[in-house]
């Protein structure tokens, strides 16, 4: 049986490095720009190089994500960073943006594209999606049972899967959410998110909770069920967490993965009380035994709750006593929660005392004095002390500048002339060719010019490119150990090659990725509708669902056109983002369109997998097709690719959360159109059910009717909890009139 890859999350080049010290088979990290977790550190170009030269050496990949949404303007840049990646040789690129997935996929076919979690394929018809659009792994959601996940493996054996196991975990389906932007002009599409799933809410009744606040997901050894099925990756989630909890999470798992059931009980517990010291919330295994999740919504302290460290048992003046249940070293950081305090306090072991005797560090059993923070109150006797950082598990800095950087690779022919020598370099990027005069003496030594040549042109230690085959041309009418340069000329020559070809290559990068984007053909948007105004009468998106939830229940398709709304000569059904019953939704959609040849019907695509949906309802003439408000479209070339892959597309709404400029100077194709400034969509859409999780302690009541309506505030913000099928959505509702219509900030396009 093939061993899953084990893939760490990289947000530094030190967190990065941490993964491969502990075991991990590859890494995943960001670049400065697009990268849905901006807040970190991420990496610079010299930084990925490095990163790359250290993973080529180890057999280890590097992934880089491109995964937010990316707007017109900022195509040409993101064109180039897929030409850099692609001279990098880098494992894969992890992707949400349609447009950015069509580039690499016509334009960079040597570049593994991963389909990022952002892109919420859950079913059969998402996997045909990718299938066909040259996508090599899909990043599955994280709402997916066992079953479900074995399910979609065994149907689809030919693309490569990738699992969560550990890490944090979205309310909102799969990334699918549009609560931060709306609410602070930060959007999660833009690796801002500012997690308003963690926030506090007023309930009914005044009571104040954090109803949407995810536990972290920690499926420890039941990542061995997921080897056994064949999952391809097993990913722990936490670019922005540091190098510590990078390594002592990747080493939990790569212990598990290559132990299983040898690992005895007492060293798994070590290795999970290491890794939950490094950072720690409630955990779950969310929807991995449950369809419903289980476990899922903690209303406690949402930051890092570390490990415990034991309980007070006496108080002297500011110090506590404490009997250890963990180690315990000065400058390590510990805390307890005062009284009726959200938030704990933490302070910094400054001292030790074992009996009378002033120690470093103290063991799991030793009985302690330790003294409080300046600034902490007075525990009772009963507290819980917990440890929050331990400089026990703290990891080496590394000195970047000593890890060599990857080179592009190259082909260099050499070829000797009477009067000169000519290089002819080959690569990724294109040819390059360089020659300069040499003088051609004869050689005393009988030493080949060739192995001279070969040493002396392929060291470039500074350089941007790596000679990887070398050739060499002899045409200067005498053999080969016969010939003599002299090394001033030869060192000239090698110094004079490389500058030109780091220049070149530099060059080269920069028109390959804006060659690829100004491609012929690049952009062939659809038509609009039949006149202009039919499009306008779509602005207004509201009035698209007689519900108040925004989207179509298969309920309502199987009712046919009374439950369902009318625009423009269309009955209007805008899908819902999710579809775990694909097959039934299928059936009810071609039973409506047969049933009814007289009405024209519109369906609204809000999940890439609705791409192959549609392509199966091609037979019937009356239905029609648009793009809907969660199947981010902000740049041409994904308005050229839906278009491409869909007859009868009416039109496409712009990118909900890019306001007026996404589109640049030149505005919207005519095939475009903007939503209404004044509409409230779904803020979240999830399956973690509202009422079972922050109402019913988990569970489901008997008899449920699976609707529900409820009412929430935040400060001046007032929002509706609608759940429908079990599916939750968060709504706002308008503000006072002084403040009607100003979703999301004045100038959304600049936050």
């Amino acid at each position: 049986m093939k061993k899953p890859e084990l893939l760490a999350p990289g947000g530094s080049f030190a967190a990065a490095l941490q993964a491969f010290e502990a075991g991990a088979d590859g890494v995943y990290l960001g670049l400065g720009d697009f990268s849905a977790r901006k807040s970190a550190v991420n990496f610079s170009m010299e930084q990925l190089r490095r990163i790359r030269e250290l993973a080529s050496r180890r057999g280890r990949r590097i992934y880089v994500t491109l995964n937010t949404v990316i707007r017109e303007d900022e195509m040409p840049r993101a064109a180039s960073l897929c030409a850099w990646l692609d001279a990098l040789e880098v494992d894969g690129v992890i992707v949400q943006d349609i447009g950015l997935l069509s580039l690499l996929a016509g334009s960079f076919p040597r570049l593994a594209v991963h389909a990022s979690t952002q892109m919420a394929i859950h079913n059969d018809d998402g996997l045909r999606f990718a299938e066909e659009a040259g996508i090599r792994r899909v990043v599955l959601s994280r709402e997916l049972t066992l079953e479900q996940v074995k399910a979609l493996r065994d149907r689809h054996p030919a693309i490569e899967l990738e699992v969560f196991i550990h890490g944090a975990l979205c309310y909102s389906f799969s990334g699918v959410c549009l609560a931060s932007w709306a609410l602070t002009g930060r959007s999660g599409n833009r690796g801002e998110c500012a997690q308003i799933c963690r926030s506090v809410f007023c309930q009914e009744k005044n009571r104040e909770a954090a109803p949407f606040s995810c536990r972290d997901l920690a499926l420890g050894v039941d990542v061995l069920k997921l080897s056994e099925i064949g999952i391809d990756s097993l990913k722990i989630e936490g670019r922005m967490k540091p190098p510590e909890y990078v390594y002592h999470v990747t080493r939990l798992y790569r212990e598990i993965l290559d132990r299983g059931n040898l690992l005895s009980g007492e060293e798994l517990d070590e290795l999970r009380s290491n890794a939950e010291a490094t950072f720690s919330r409630e955990k779950t295994t969310g929807y991995f035994n449950s369809s419903h999740g289980r476990n899922l919504i903690t209303n406690g302290y949402p930051g890092h709750r570390g490990i415990s460290l034991g309980t007070v048992t006496e108080m002297r003046g500011r110090q506590v006593k404490l009997r250890l249940a963990s180690r315990l070293s000065l400058h390590d950081g510990i805390g307890f929660w005062p009284i009726h305090a959200g938030e704990p306090v933490i302070f910094a072991v400054t001292a030790i005392l074992k009996g009378t005797r002033p120690v470093r560090f103290a063991l799991a059993g030793d009985t302690v004095m330790v003294p409080l923070g300046e600034e902490a109150p007075l525990p009772a006797v009963g507290t819980e002390v917990r440890l929050f950082s331990s400089r026990f598990l703290d990891r080496p800095e590394p000195k970047e500048a000593g890890f060599p950087a990857f080179k592009i690779p190259v082909s260099l022919e050499v070829t000797t002339g009477q009067g000169a020598i000519s290089c002819k370099v080959s690569s990724r990027l294109g040819v390059f060719t360089f020659s300069a005069p040499v003088t051609l003496l004869d050689s005393t030594g009988k030493k080949s010019f060739k192995e001279i040549l070969n040493q002396v042109l392929g060291e470039s230690a500074g350089s941007l490119a790596g000679v990887k085959e070398f050739l060499s041309v002899n045409d200067a009418g005498r053999p080969d150990d016969a010939i003599f340069v002299p090394p001033s000329e030869l060192k000239k020559l090698r110094n004079g090659l490389h500058a030109a070809l780091e220049s070149w290559l530099l060059e080269a990068v920069e028109q390959k990725g804006r060659a690829e984007l100004d491609a012929p053909g690049a952009l062939s948007p659809p038509a609009p509708l039949q006149a202009p105004t039919d499009t306008a009468a779509f602005s207004d998106r509201s009035l698209l669902s007689p519900n108040p939830t925004p989207f179509a229940t298969l309920d309502d398709v199987r009712k046919g056109s009374p439950a369902l709304s009318s625009r423009a000569g269309f009955v209007v059904v805008p899908l819902p983002p999710v579809m775990m019953e694909e097959k039934e939704w299928g059936r009810s959609l071609r039973q409506l369109c047969a049933d009814n040849p007289q009405e024209r019907f519109a369906l609204g695509l809000n999940n890439v997998g609705h791409v192959k949906l549609a392509e199966g309802l091609a037979g019937y003439p009356n239905c029609f097709f648009f793009v809907d408000y969660f199947l981010y479209v902000a740049n041409r070339a994904a308005l050229s690719y839906v278009s491409k892959r869909l007859d009868r597309l009416l039109f496409v709404y712009s990118w909900i959360e890019g306001g007026d400029n996404v589109w640049g100077p030149g505005g919207a194709p005519p095939a475009v159109v903007r939503i209404a400034k004044d509409y409230r969509p779904a803020l979240f859409y999830s399956l973690g059910c509202y009422q079972r999780h922050a109402l019913a302690g988990g569970k489901c009541q008997d008899g449920c009717p699976q609707d529900f309506a409820y009412g929430l505030k935040q400060g001046k913000n007032s929002f509706d909890v609608i759940v429908k099928d079990c599916v939750t959505y968060l709504i706002q509702k308008p503000k006072e009139k002084n403040h009607a219509g100003s979703l999301g900030p004045k100038n959304q396009s600049d936050r």
